[in-house]
């Protein structure tokens, strides 16, 4: 019979994410484990922090805080948590019950079966082998669980109204130019896991797109791209290693093919997501634009966390660099196309009763072109200088889901450039609504 009633306190502890009775406490989280055995959640934070920033790094400190954070309905911080102790034999198993429970809470329901799945056919302990199948069955009976497919997709169509599709200054367009037109636009993107899971797995992926003008046909824009990406895990590091194609054209012209390397990195820092990313690509120029061969290289960094009223807000750093042919039309005049860029943003996203979401932010970027321009000014006089730019954008949008696969979308987007030859000063301001759909 006490075998009986302790498997119940165990089972019950664990059905309802009080799981400090797997992570028994140490001299110097005593206190903690009480505040949080008498629901005193906030407390429990403290002091476990506390043990944290006294150099405690144990896997079991790290276990009781994100079970904290869950408690305090801090999702993502306490993912930070559970995430790095998967690479750990003795708690992994835990470590992915609780990842699911966080998943289902974020309404997450297909990534919460996952976890629940793999805990219920590969733990260790039989009562957690039960416990997650509970779980795993109680989603299924609503309908809400799945076997993993291999595959996953989405599109999306939108219609909208540029007011400056050209981008150029608005004083250079005639009367009776179009300086505005309403587009419409389509993309598709979609995945195909080839073998392994999404921590461990190969897959290829791509897109397609197109925007198309009402009336400038010469300004319809459209792109293709394939990827061959090996996922992976490495030091807490989820990484994402391979290669892939893309074909860019412009107004039914080829303007670009090519061929890049893809590296990029996550991690969850105490709650602070980190997105790290290196593409290096080498481009080749359809027959009028030759002057784009040559080589681009970008690099990018983001951090996100919760922020306040549930919002999540984000920093990020994008650097691109360029190694072009340039243009040189005559013997006098010449144009390079090879930028060195700084990007500095930050984004926020609110969601709202779960099915709305907005999203706003606002970015910099600072573009310096390598070599001097030589063109003639307006009385044909040759001059030469270092083209410099620097460009605002802003924007906000904003997506209603009204299933979990069906969503109706809209943006505002505005664009301010600003160089040292105010001839390319311009401003421009995209409105779009659309709706897109997961398969």
């Amino acid at each position: 019979m006490h075998k009986f009633i302790r498997f119940l306190f165990v089972a019950a502890a664990l059905a309802t994410t009080s799981l400090c009775a797997w992570a028994q406490p140490a001299t110097d989280t005593g206190r903690a484990v009480a505040a949080f055995r008498q629901g005193d959640y906030p407390q429990a934070l403290l002091l476990f922090r506390e043990a944290e920033a006294a150099g405690n790094r144990s896997a079991k400190l790290r276990f009781n805080l994100g079970v904290t954070l869950f408690r305090l309905g801090r999702y993502r911080e306490a993912s930070g948590y559970f995430q790095p102790l998967l690479l750990e034999p003795q708690w992994r198993d835990l470590a992915e019950y609780n990842l699911g429970l966080v998943a289902r809470r974020q309404g997450d329901q297909t990534l919460a079966s996952r976890h629940f799945r793999r805990v219920s056919e590969h733990a260790s302990s039989p009562k957690l082998q039960r416990l997650a199948a509970l779980q795993f069955g109680r989603l299924a009976a609503r309908g809400e669980s799945a076997a993993p497919r291999p595959w996953l997709a989405m599109a999306s169509v939108n219609a909208g109204f540029d007011d400056n599709p050209y981008a150029v200054k608005n004083e250079l367009l005639a009367e009776d130019a179009v300086g505005e037109d309403p587009f419409f636009e389509l993309f598709a993107w979609g995945q195909y896991r080839l073998a392994g899971s999404e921590t461990d797995g190969w897959r290829v992926h791509g897109y397609g797109f197109t925007r198309r003008y009402s009336e400038l046909d010469s300004l319809n824009l459209g792109s293709l791209s394939a990827n061959l990406s090996r996922d992976s895990q490495w030091a807490g590091w989820l990484l994402e290693t391979g290669a892939g194609a893309e074909l860019v054209t412009l107004g039914g012209e080829q303007v670009s093919r090519q061929l890049q390397l893809i590296a990029r990195a996550r991690r969850e820092f105490g709650g602070i997501g980190v997105q790290l990313s290196y593409v290096p690509a080498y481009y080749a120029g359809g027959e009028n634009y030759r002057y784009l061969d040559g080589w681009r290289q970008r690099f990018s960094a983001r951090a996100e966390r919760q922020a306040f009223g549930g919002a999540e807000m984000g920093i990020y750093y994008l650097f691109d660099t360029n190694d072009r042919a340039d243009l040189q039309q005559a013997a006098d005049d010449y144009y390079s196309y090879s930028p060195l860029r700084h990007a500095f943003g930050t984004d926020i996203r609110w969601r709202f009763l779960s099915r709305w979401e907005v999203r706003a932010g606002v970015e910099y970027r600072r573009s310096v072109y390598d070599g001097n321009n030589r063109i003639a000014d307006d009385r044909g006089e040759w001059f030469e200088y270092q083209r410099e730019s620097d460009r605002f954008r802003t924007w906000i949008s904003t997506r209603y889901r009204l299933t979990p696969s069906f969503s109706l979308d809209g943006k505002l987007q505005s664009i301010d450039n600003r160089e040292n030859q105010d001839i390319y000063d311009f401003d421009k301001t995209e409105l779009s609504f659309g709706a897109s759909y997961v398969f």
